[in-house]
């Protein structure tokens, strides 16, 4: 089986500090900083590792990838920016393995409720979100 590529936290913090900068450009008026929690990260990475490792490659891949954006986001491991930094880190991921996601602009939405509604529940992932977001990967990624 051909082997998945993660990324790791150093390359998630930097996503996330990209973003924030980005975001202070263009909103001065509304800061946003930088502040990490890097044992919510490794949790999540170390989730992301450890589940799926017995289905096909690119089952794999969707469901790592599911853990990897609906993790981030559940752990709130950033002051700000946890649901853009885990989306676009979903998206390196995908890339780094050969995948795209696409995200046509009128579904954005859904997504980010998905993610919103997995944030809502701090004990542990759950797993029904988890479903609708491989759902929703399954249907928006493709080879790139």
């Amino acid at each position: 089986m051909k082997k998945i590529l993660y990324v790791d936290r150093d390359k998630i913090i930097t996503i996330n500090q990209k973003i924030i900068k980005m975001w202070n450009q263009r909103h001065p008026e509304k800061p946003e900083f930088v502040d990490v929690g890097t044992d919510r990260i490794d949790e999540v990475l170390g989730i992301v590792k450890n589940v799926a490792n017995k289905l096909s490659f690119e089952e794999a891949l969707i469901e790592k990838s599911a853990y990897l954006v609906g993790g981030l986001a559940w752990c709130q491991a950033f002051s700000g920016a946890n649901k853009r930094t885990a989306i676009l880190t979903c998206t390196v991921f995908l890339l780094q393995n050969g995948y795209q996601l696409n995200i046509p602009q009128n579904e954005n939405p859904e997504l980010r409720q998905l993610l919103f509604d997995i944030q809502e529940e701090r004990g542990q992932l759950d797993r029904q979100v988890i479903d609708k977001i491989i759902l929703y990967i399954r249907k928006h990624a493709s080879k790139s």
